[in-house]
């Protein structure tokens, strides 16, 4: 019997083993030496109306948001630091807000395995609370990133060339990912040469000899920019201390904890997550707790969606907790010399008792002469 329930194990080890190496090749499989990666985004919405026979102005109000984030890792350390600022606006002035930004610094304690010490400093603000949320932490974790680029931008060109009718079938994993590492790769004398070797391995794989004009749709893809993907997850924990309590509170030591995830679903998307919890040893009854996500995709060559997400919840010692939310999305089209816009956000600032709701949308046209 032992000996029975020994084999199936064994056997299911192995089920499981192939599964695995049968498994289909992800975006984030890619991994890269060093990441350095940047971003910052801003979007805004605005609703004027004025009937002029009516008195006063009937509708003035909209919103703007900023967000901003930069992320570095390599085998020693690595670094990162995030932003994001909401500001409600009525008659053009600021109304109400949230903001919070943040600045880590890693140290891997080895190059095998992603296990940290950090340093940190947050800050938060929001309408209702007197003043900002400042703290320090410093800890341990364990996580690392990972920017893949170059397979993202693999996996387009094979579905170009798909598309294009330039390939019969789809290029092998182990083709995908050698065009990735050509792409990602410092080495070559040229981009002519860089070029060249992705193609060679392409060609290679399918038996099919490229045209001239999707070779150079290939070069295009390659030195493409402002289309950055990265894969990768953290979590860290650690003590700290609050150097400026939002309610003027005695400051003291806290305890720390925050998660990061990164994933791209398909070569045009892109998913970011942020959590992180704040407060002394008795946390459960003062605590700050702040929760960021974002969505980015590619729609086409003329529009792309961007969906982003933030919460800042402020619980003070024997006091009623203070919430700020937003939702927002916007739809982007380029059309010709025309750009539009259609932006959706819901939002609720700590002292509002209901959502507010905001539609906008907006074009723009350029002429050339």
């Amino acid at each position: 019997m032992k000996r029975t329930v020994l084999y199936l194990g064994i056997i299911g080890v192995a089920l499981v083993g192939f599964g695995v190496l049968a498994a289909p090749l992800s975006i984030c499989s890619y991994v890269s030496p060093v990441t350095s990666l940047e971003s910052l985004g801003l979007t805004m919405s605005y609703r004027y109306f004025d009937d002029w026979a009516t008195p006063g102005v009937d509708s003035s109000g909209g919103r703007a948001g900023l967000n901003y984030n930069r992320l570095y890792d390599s085998p020693s350390y690595g670094y990162t630091l995030g932003g994001d600022v909401e500001v409600l606006l009525a008659d053009f002035l600021p109304t109400s807000g949230q903001a919070d930004a943040a600045g880590t610094v890693r140290y891997f304690l080895t190059e095998d395995m992603p296990t940290f010490g950090f340093g940190s400093v947050e800050a938060s603000i929001s309408t209702g609370q007197p003043q900002p949320a400042v703290h320090v932490s410093a800890g341990l974790g364990y996580g690392r990133f990972n920017n893949v680029t170059p397979l993202a931008k693999a996996f387009k060109i094979e579905m170009d060339l798909l598309k294009s009718g330039e390939i019969d079938t789809s290029l092998s994993d182990t083709t995908l990912m050698a065009v990735a590492e050509a792409i990602g790769s410092k080495e070559y004398a040229s981009v002519n040469d860089q070029v060249a070797d992705a193609v060679a391995k392409i060609q290679t794989d399918s038996g099919k000899t490229l045209s001239p004009r999707q070779i150079l749709k290939i070069e295009d893809m390659i030195l493409a920019v402002g289309d950055a993907r990265y894969c990768g997850w953290s979590v860290q924990a650690g003590a700290g201390y609050q150097l400026v309590d939002p309610y003027n509170q005695s400051q003291g030591f806290l305890v720390t904890a925050s998660a990061d995830a990164a994933f791209v679903p398909n070569p045009d998307g892109q998913l970011l997550f942020h959590a992180g919890l704040s407060g002394p040893i008795n946390f459960m009854d003062q605590n700050t707790i702040k929760v960021r996500g974002s969505y980015d995709y590619i729609l086409s060559e003329t529009s792309s969606l961007r969906a982003t997400y933030a919460l800042l919840r402020v619980q003070p010692l024997g006091q009623v907790a203070s919430t700020s939310q937003t939702v927002a999305a916007l739809l982007g089209f380029t059309l010709g010399h025309a750009d539009m816009g259609l932006q959706a956000s819901l939002s609720k600032s700590a002292a509002a008792s209901d959502w507010s709701l905001d539609l906008s949308i907006s074009a723009a046209i350029s002429f050339d002469w």
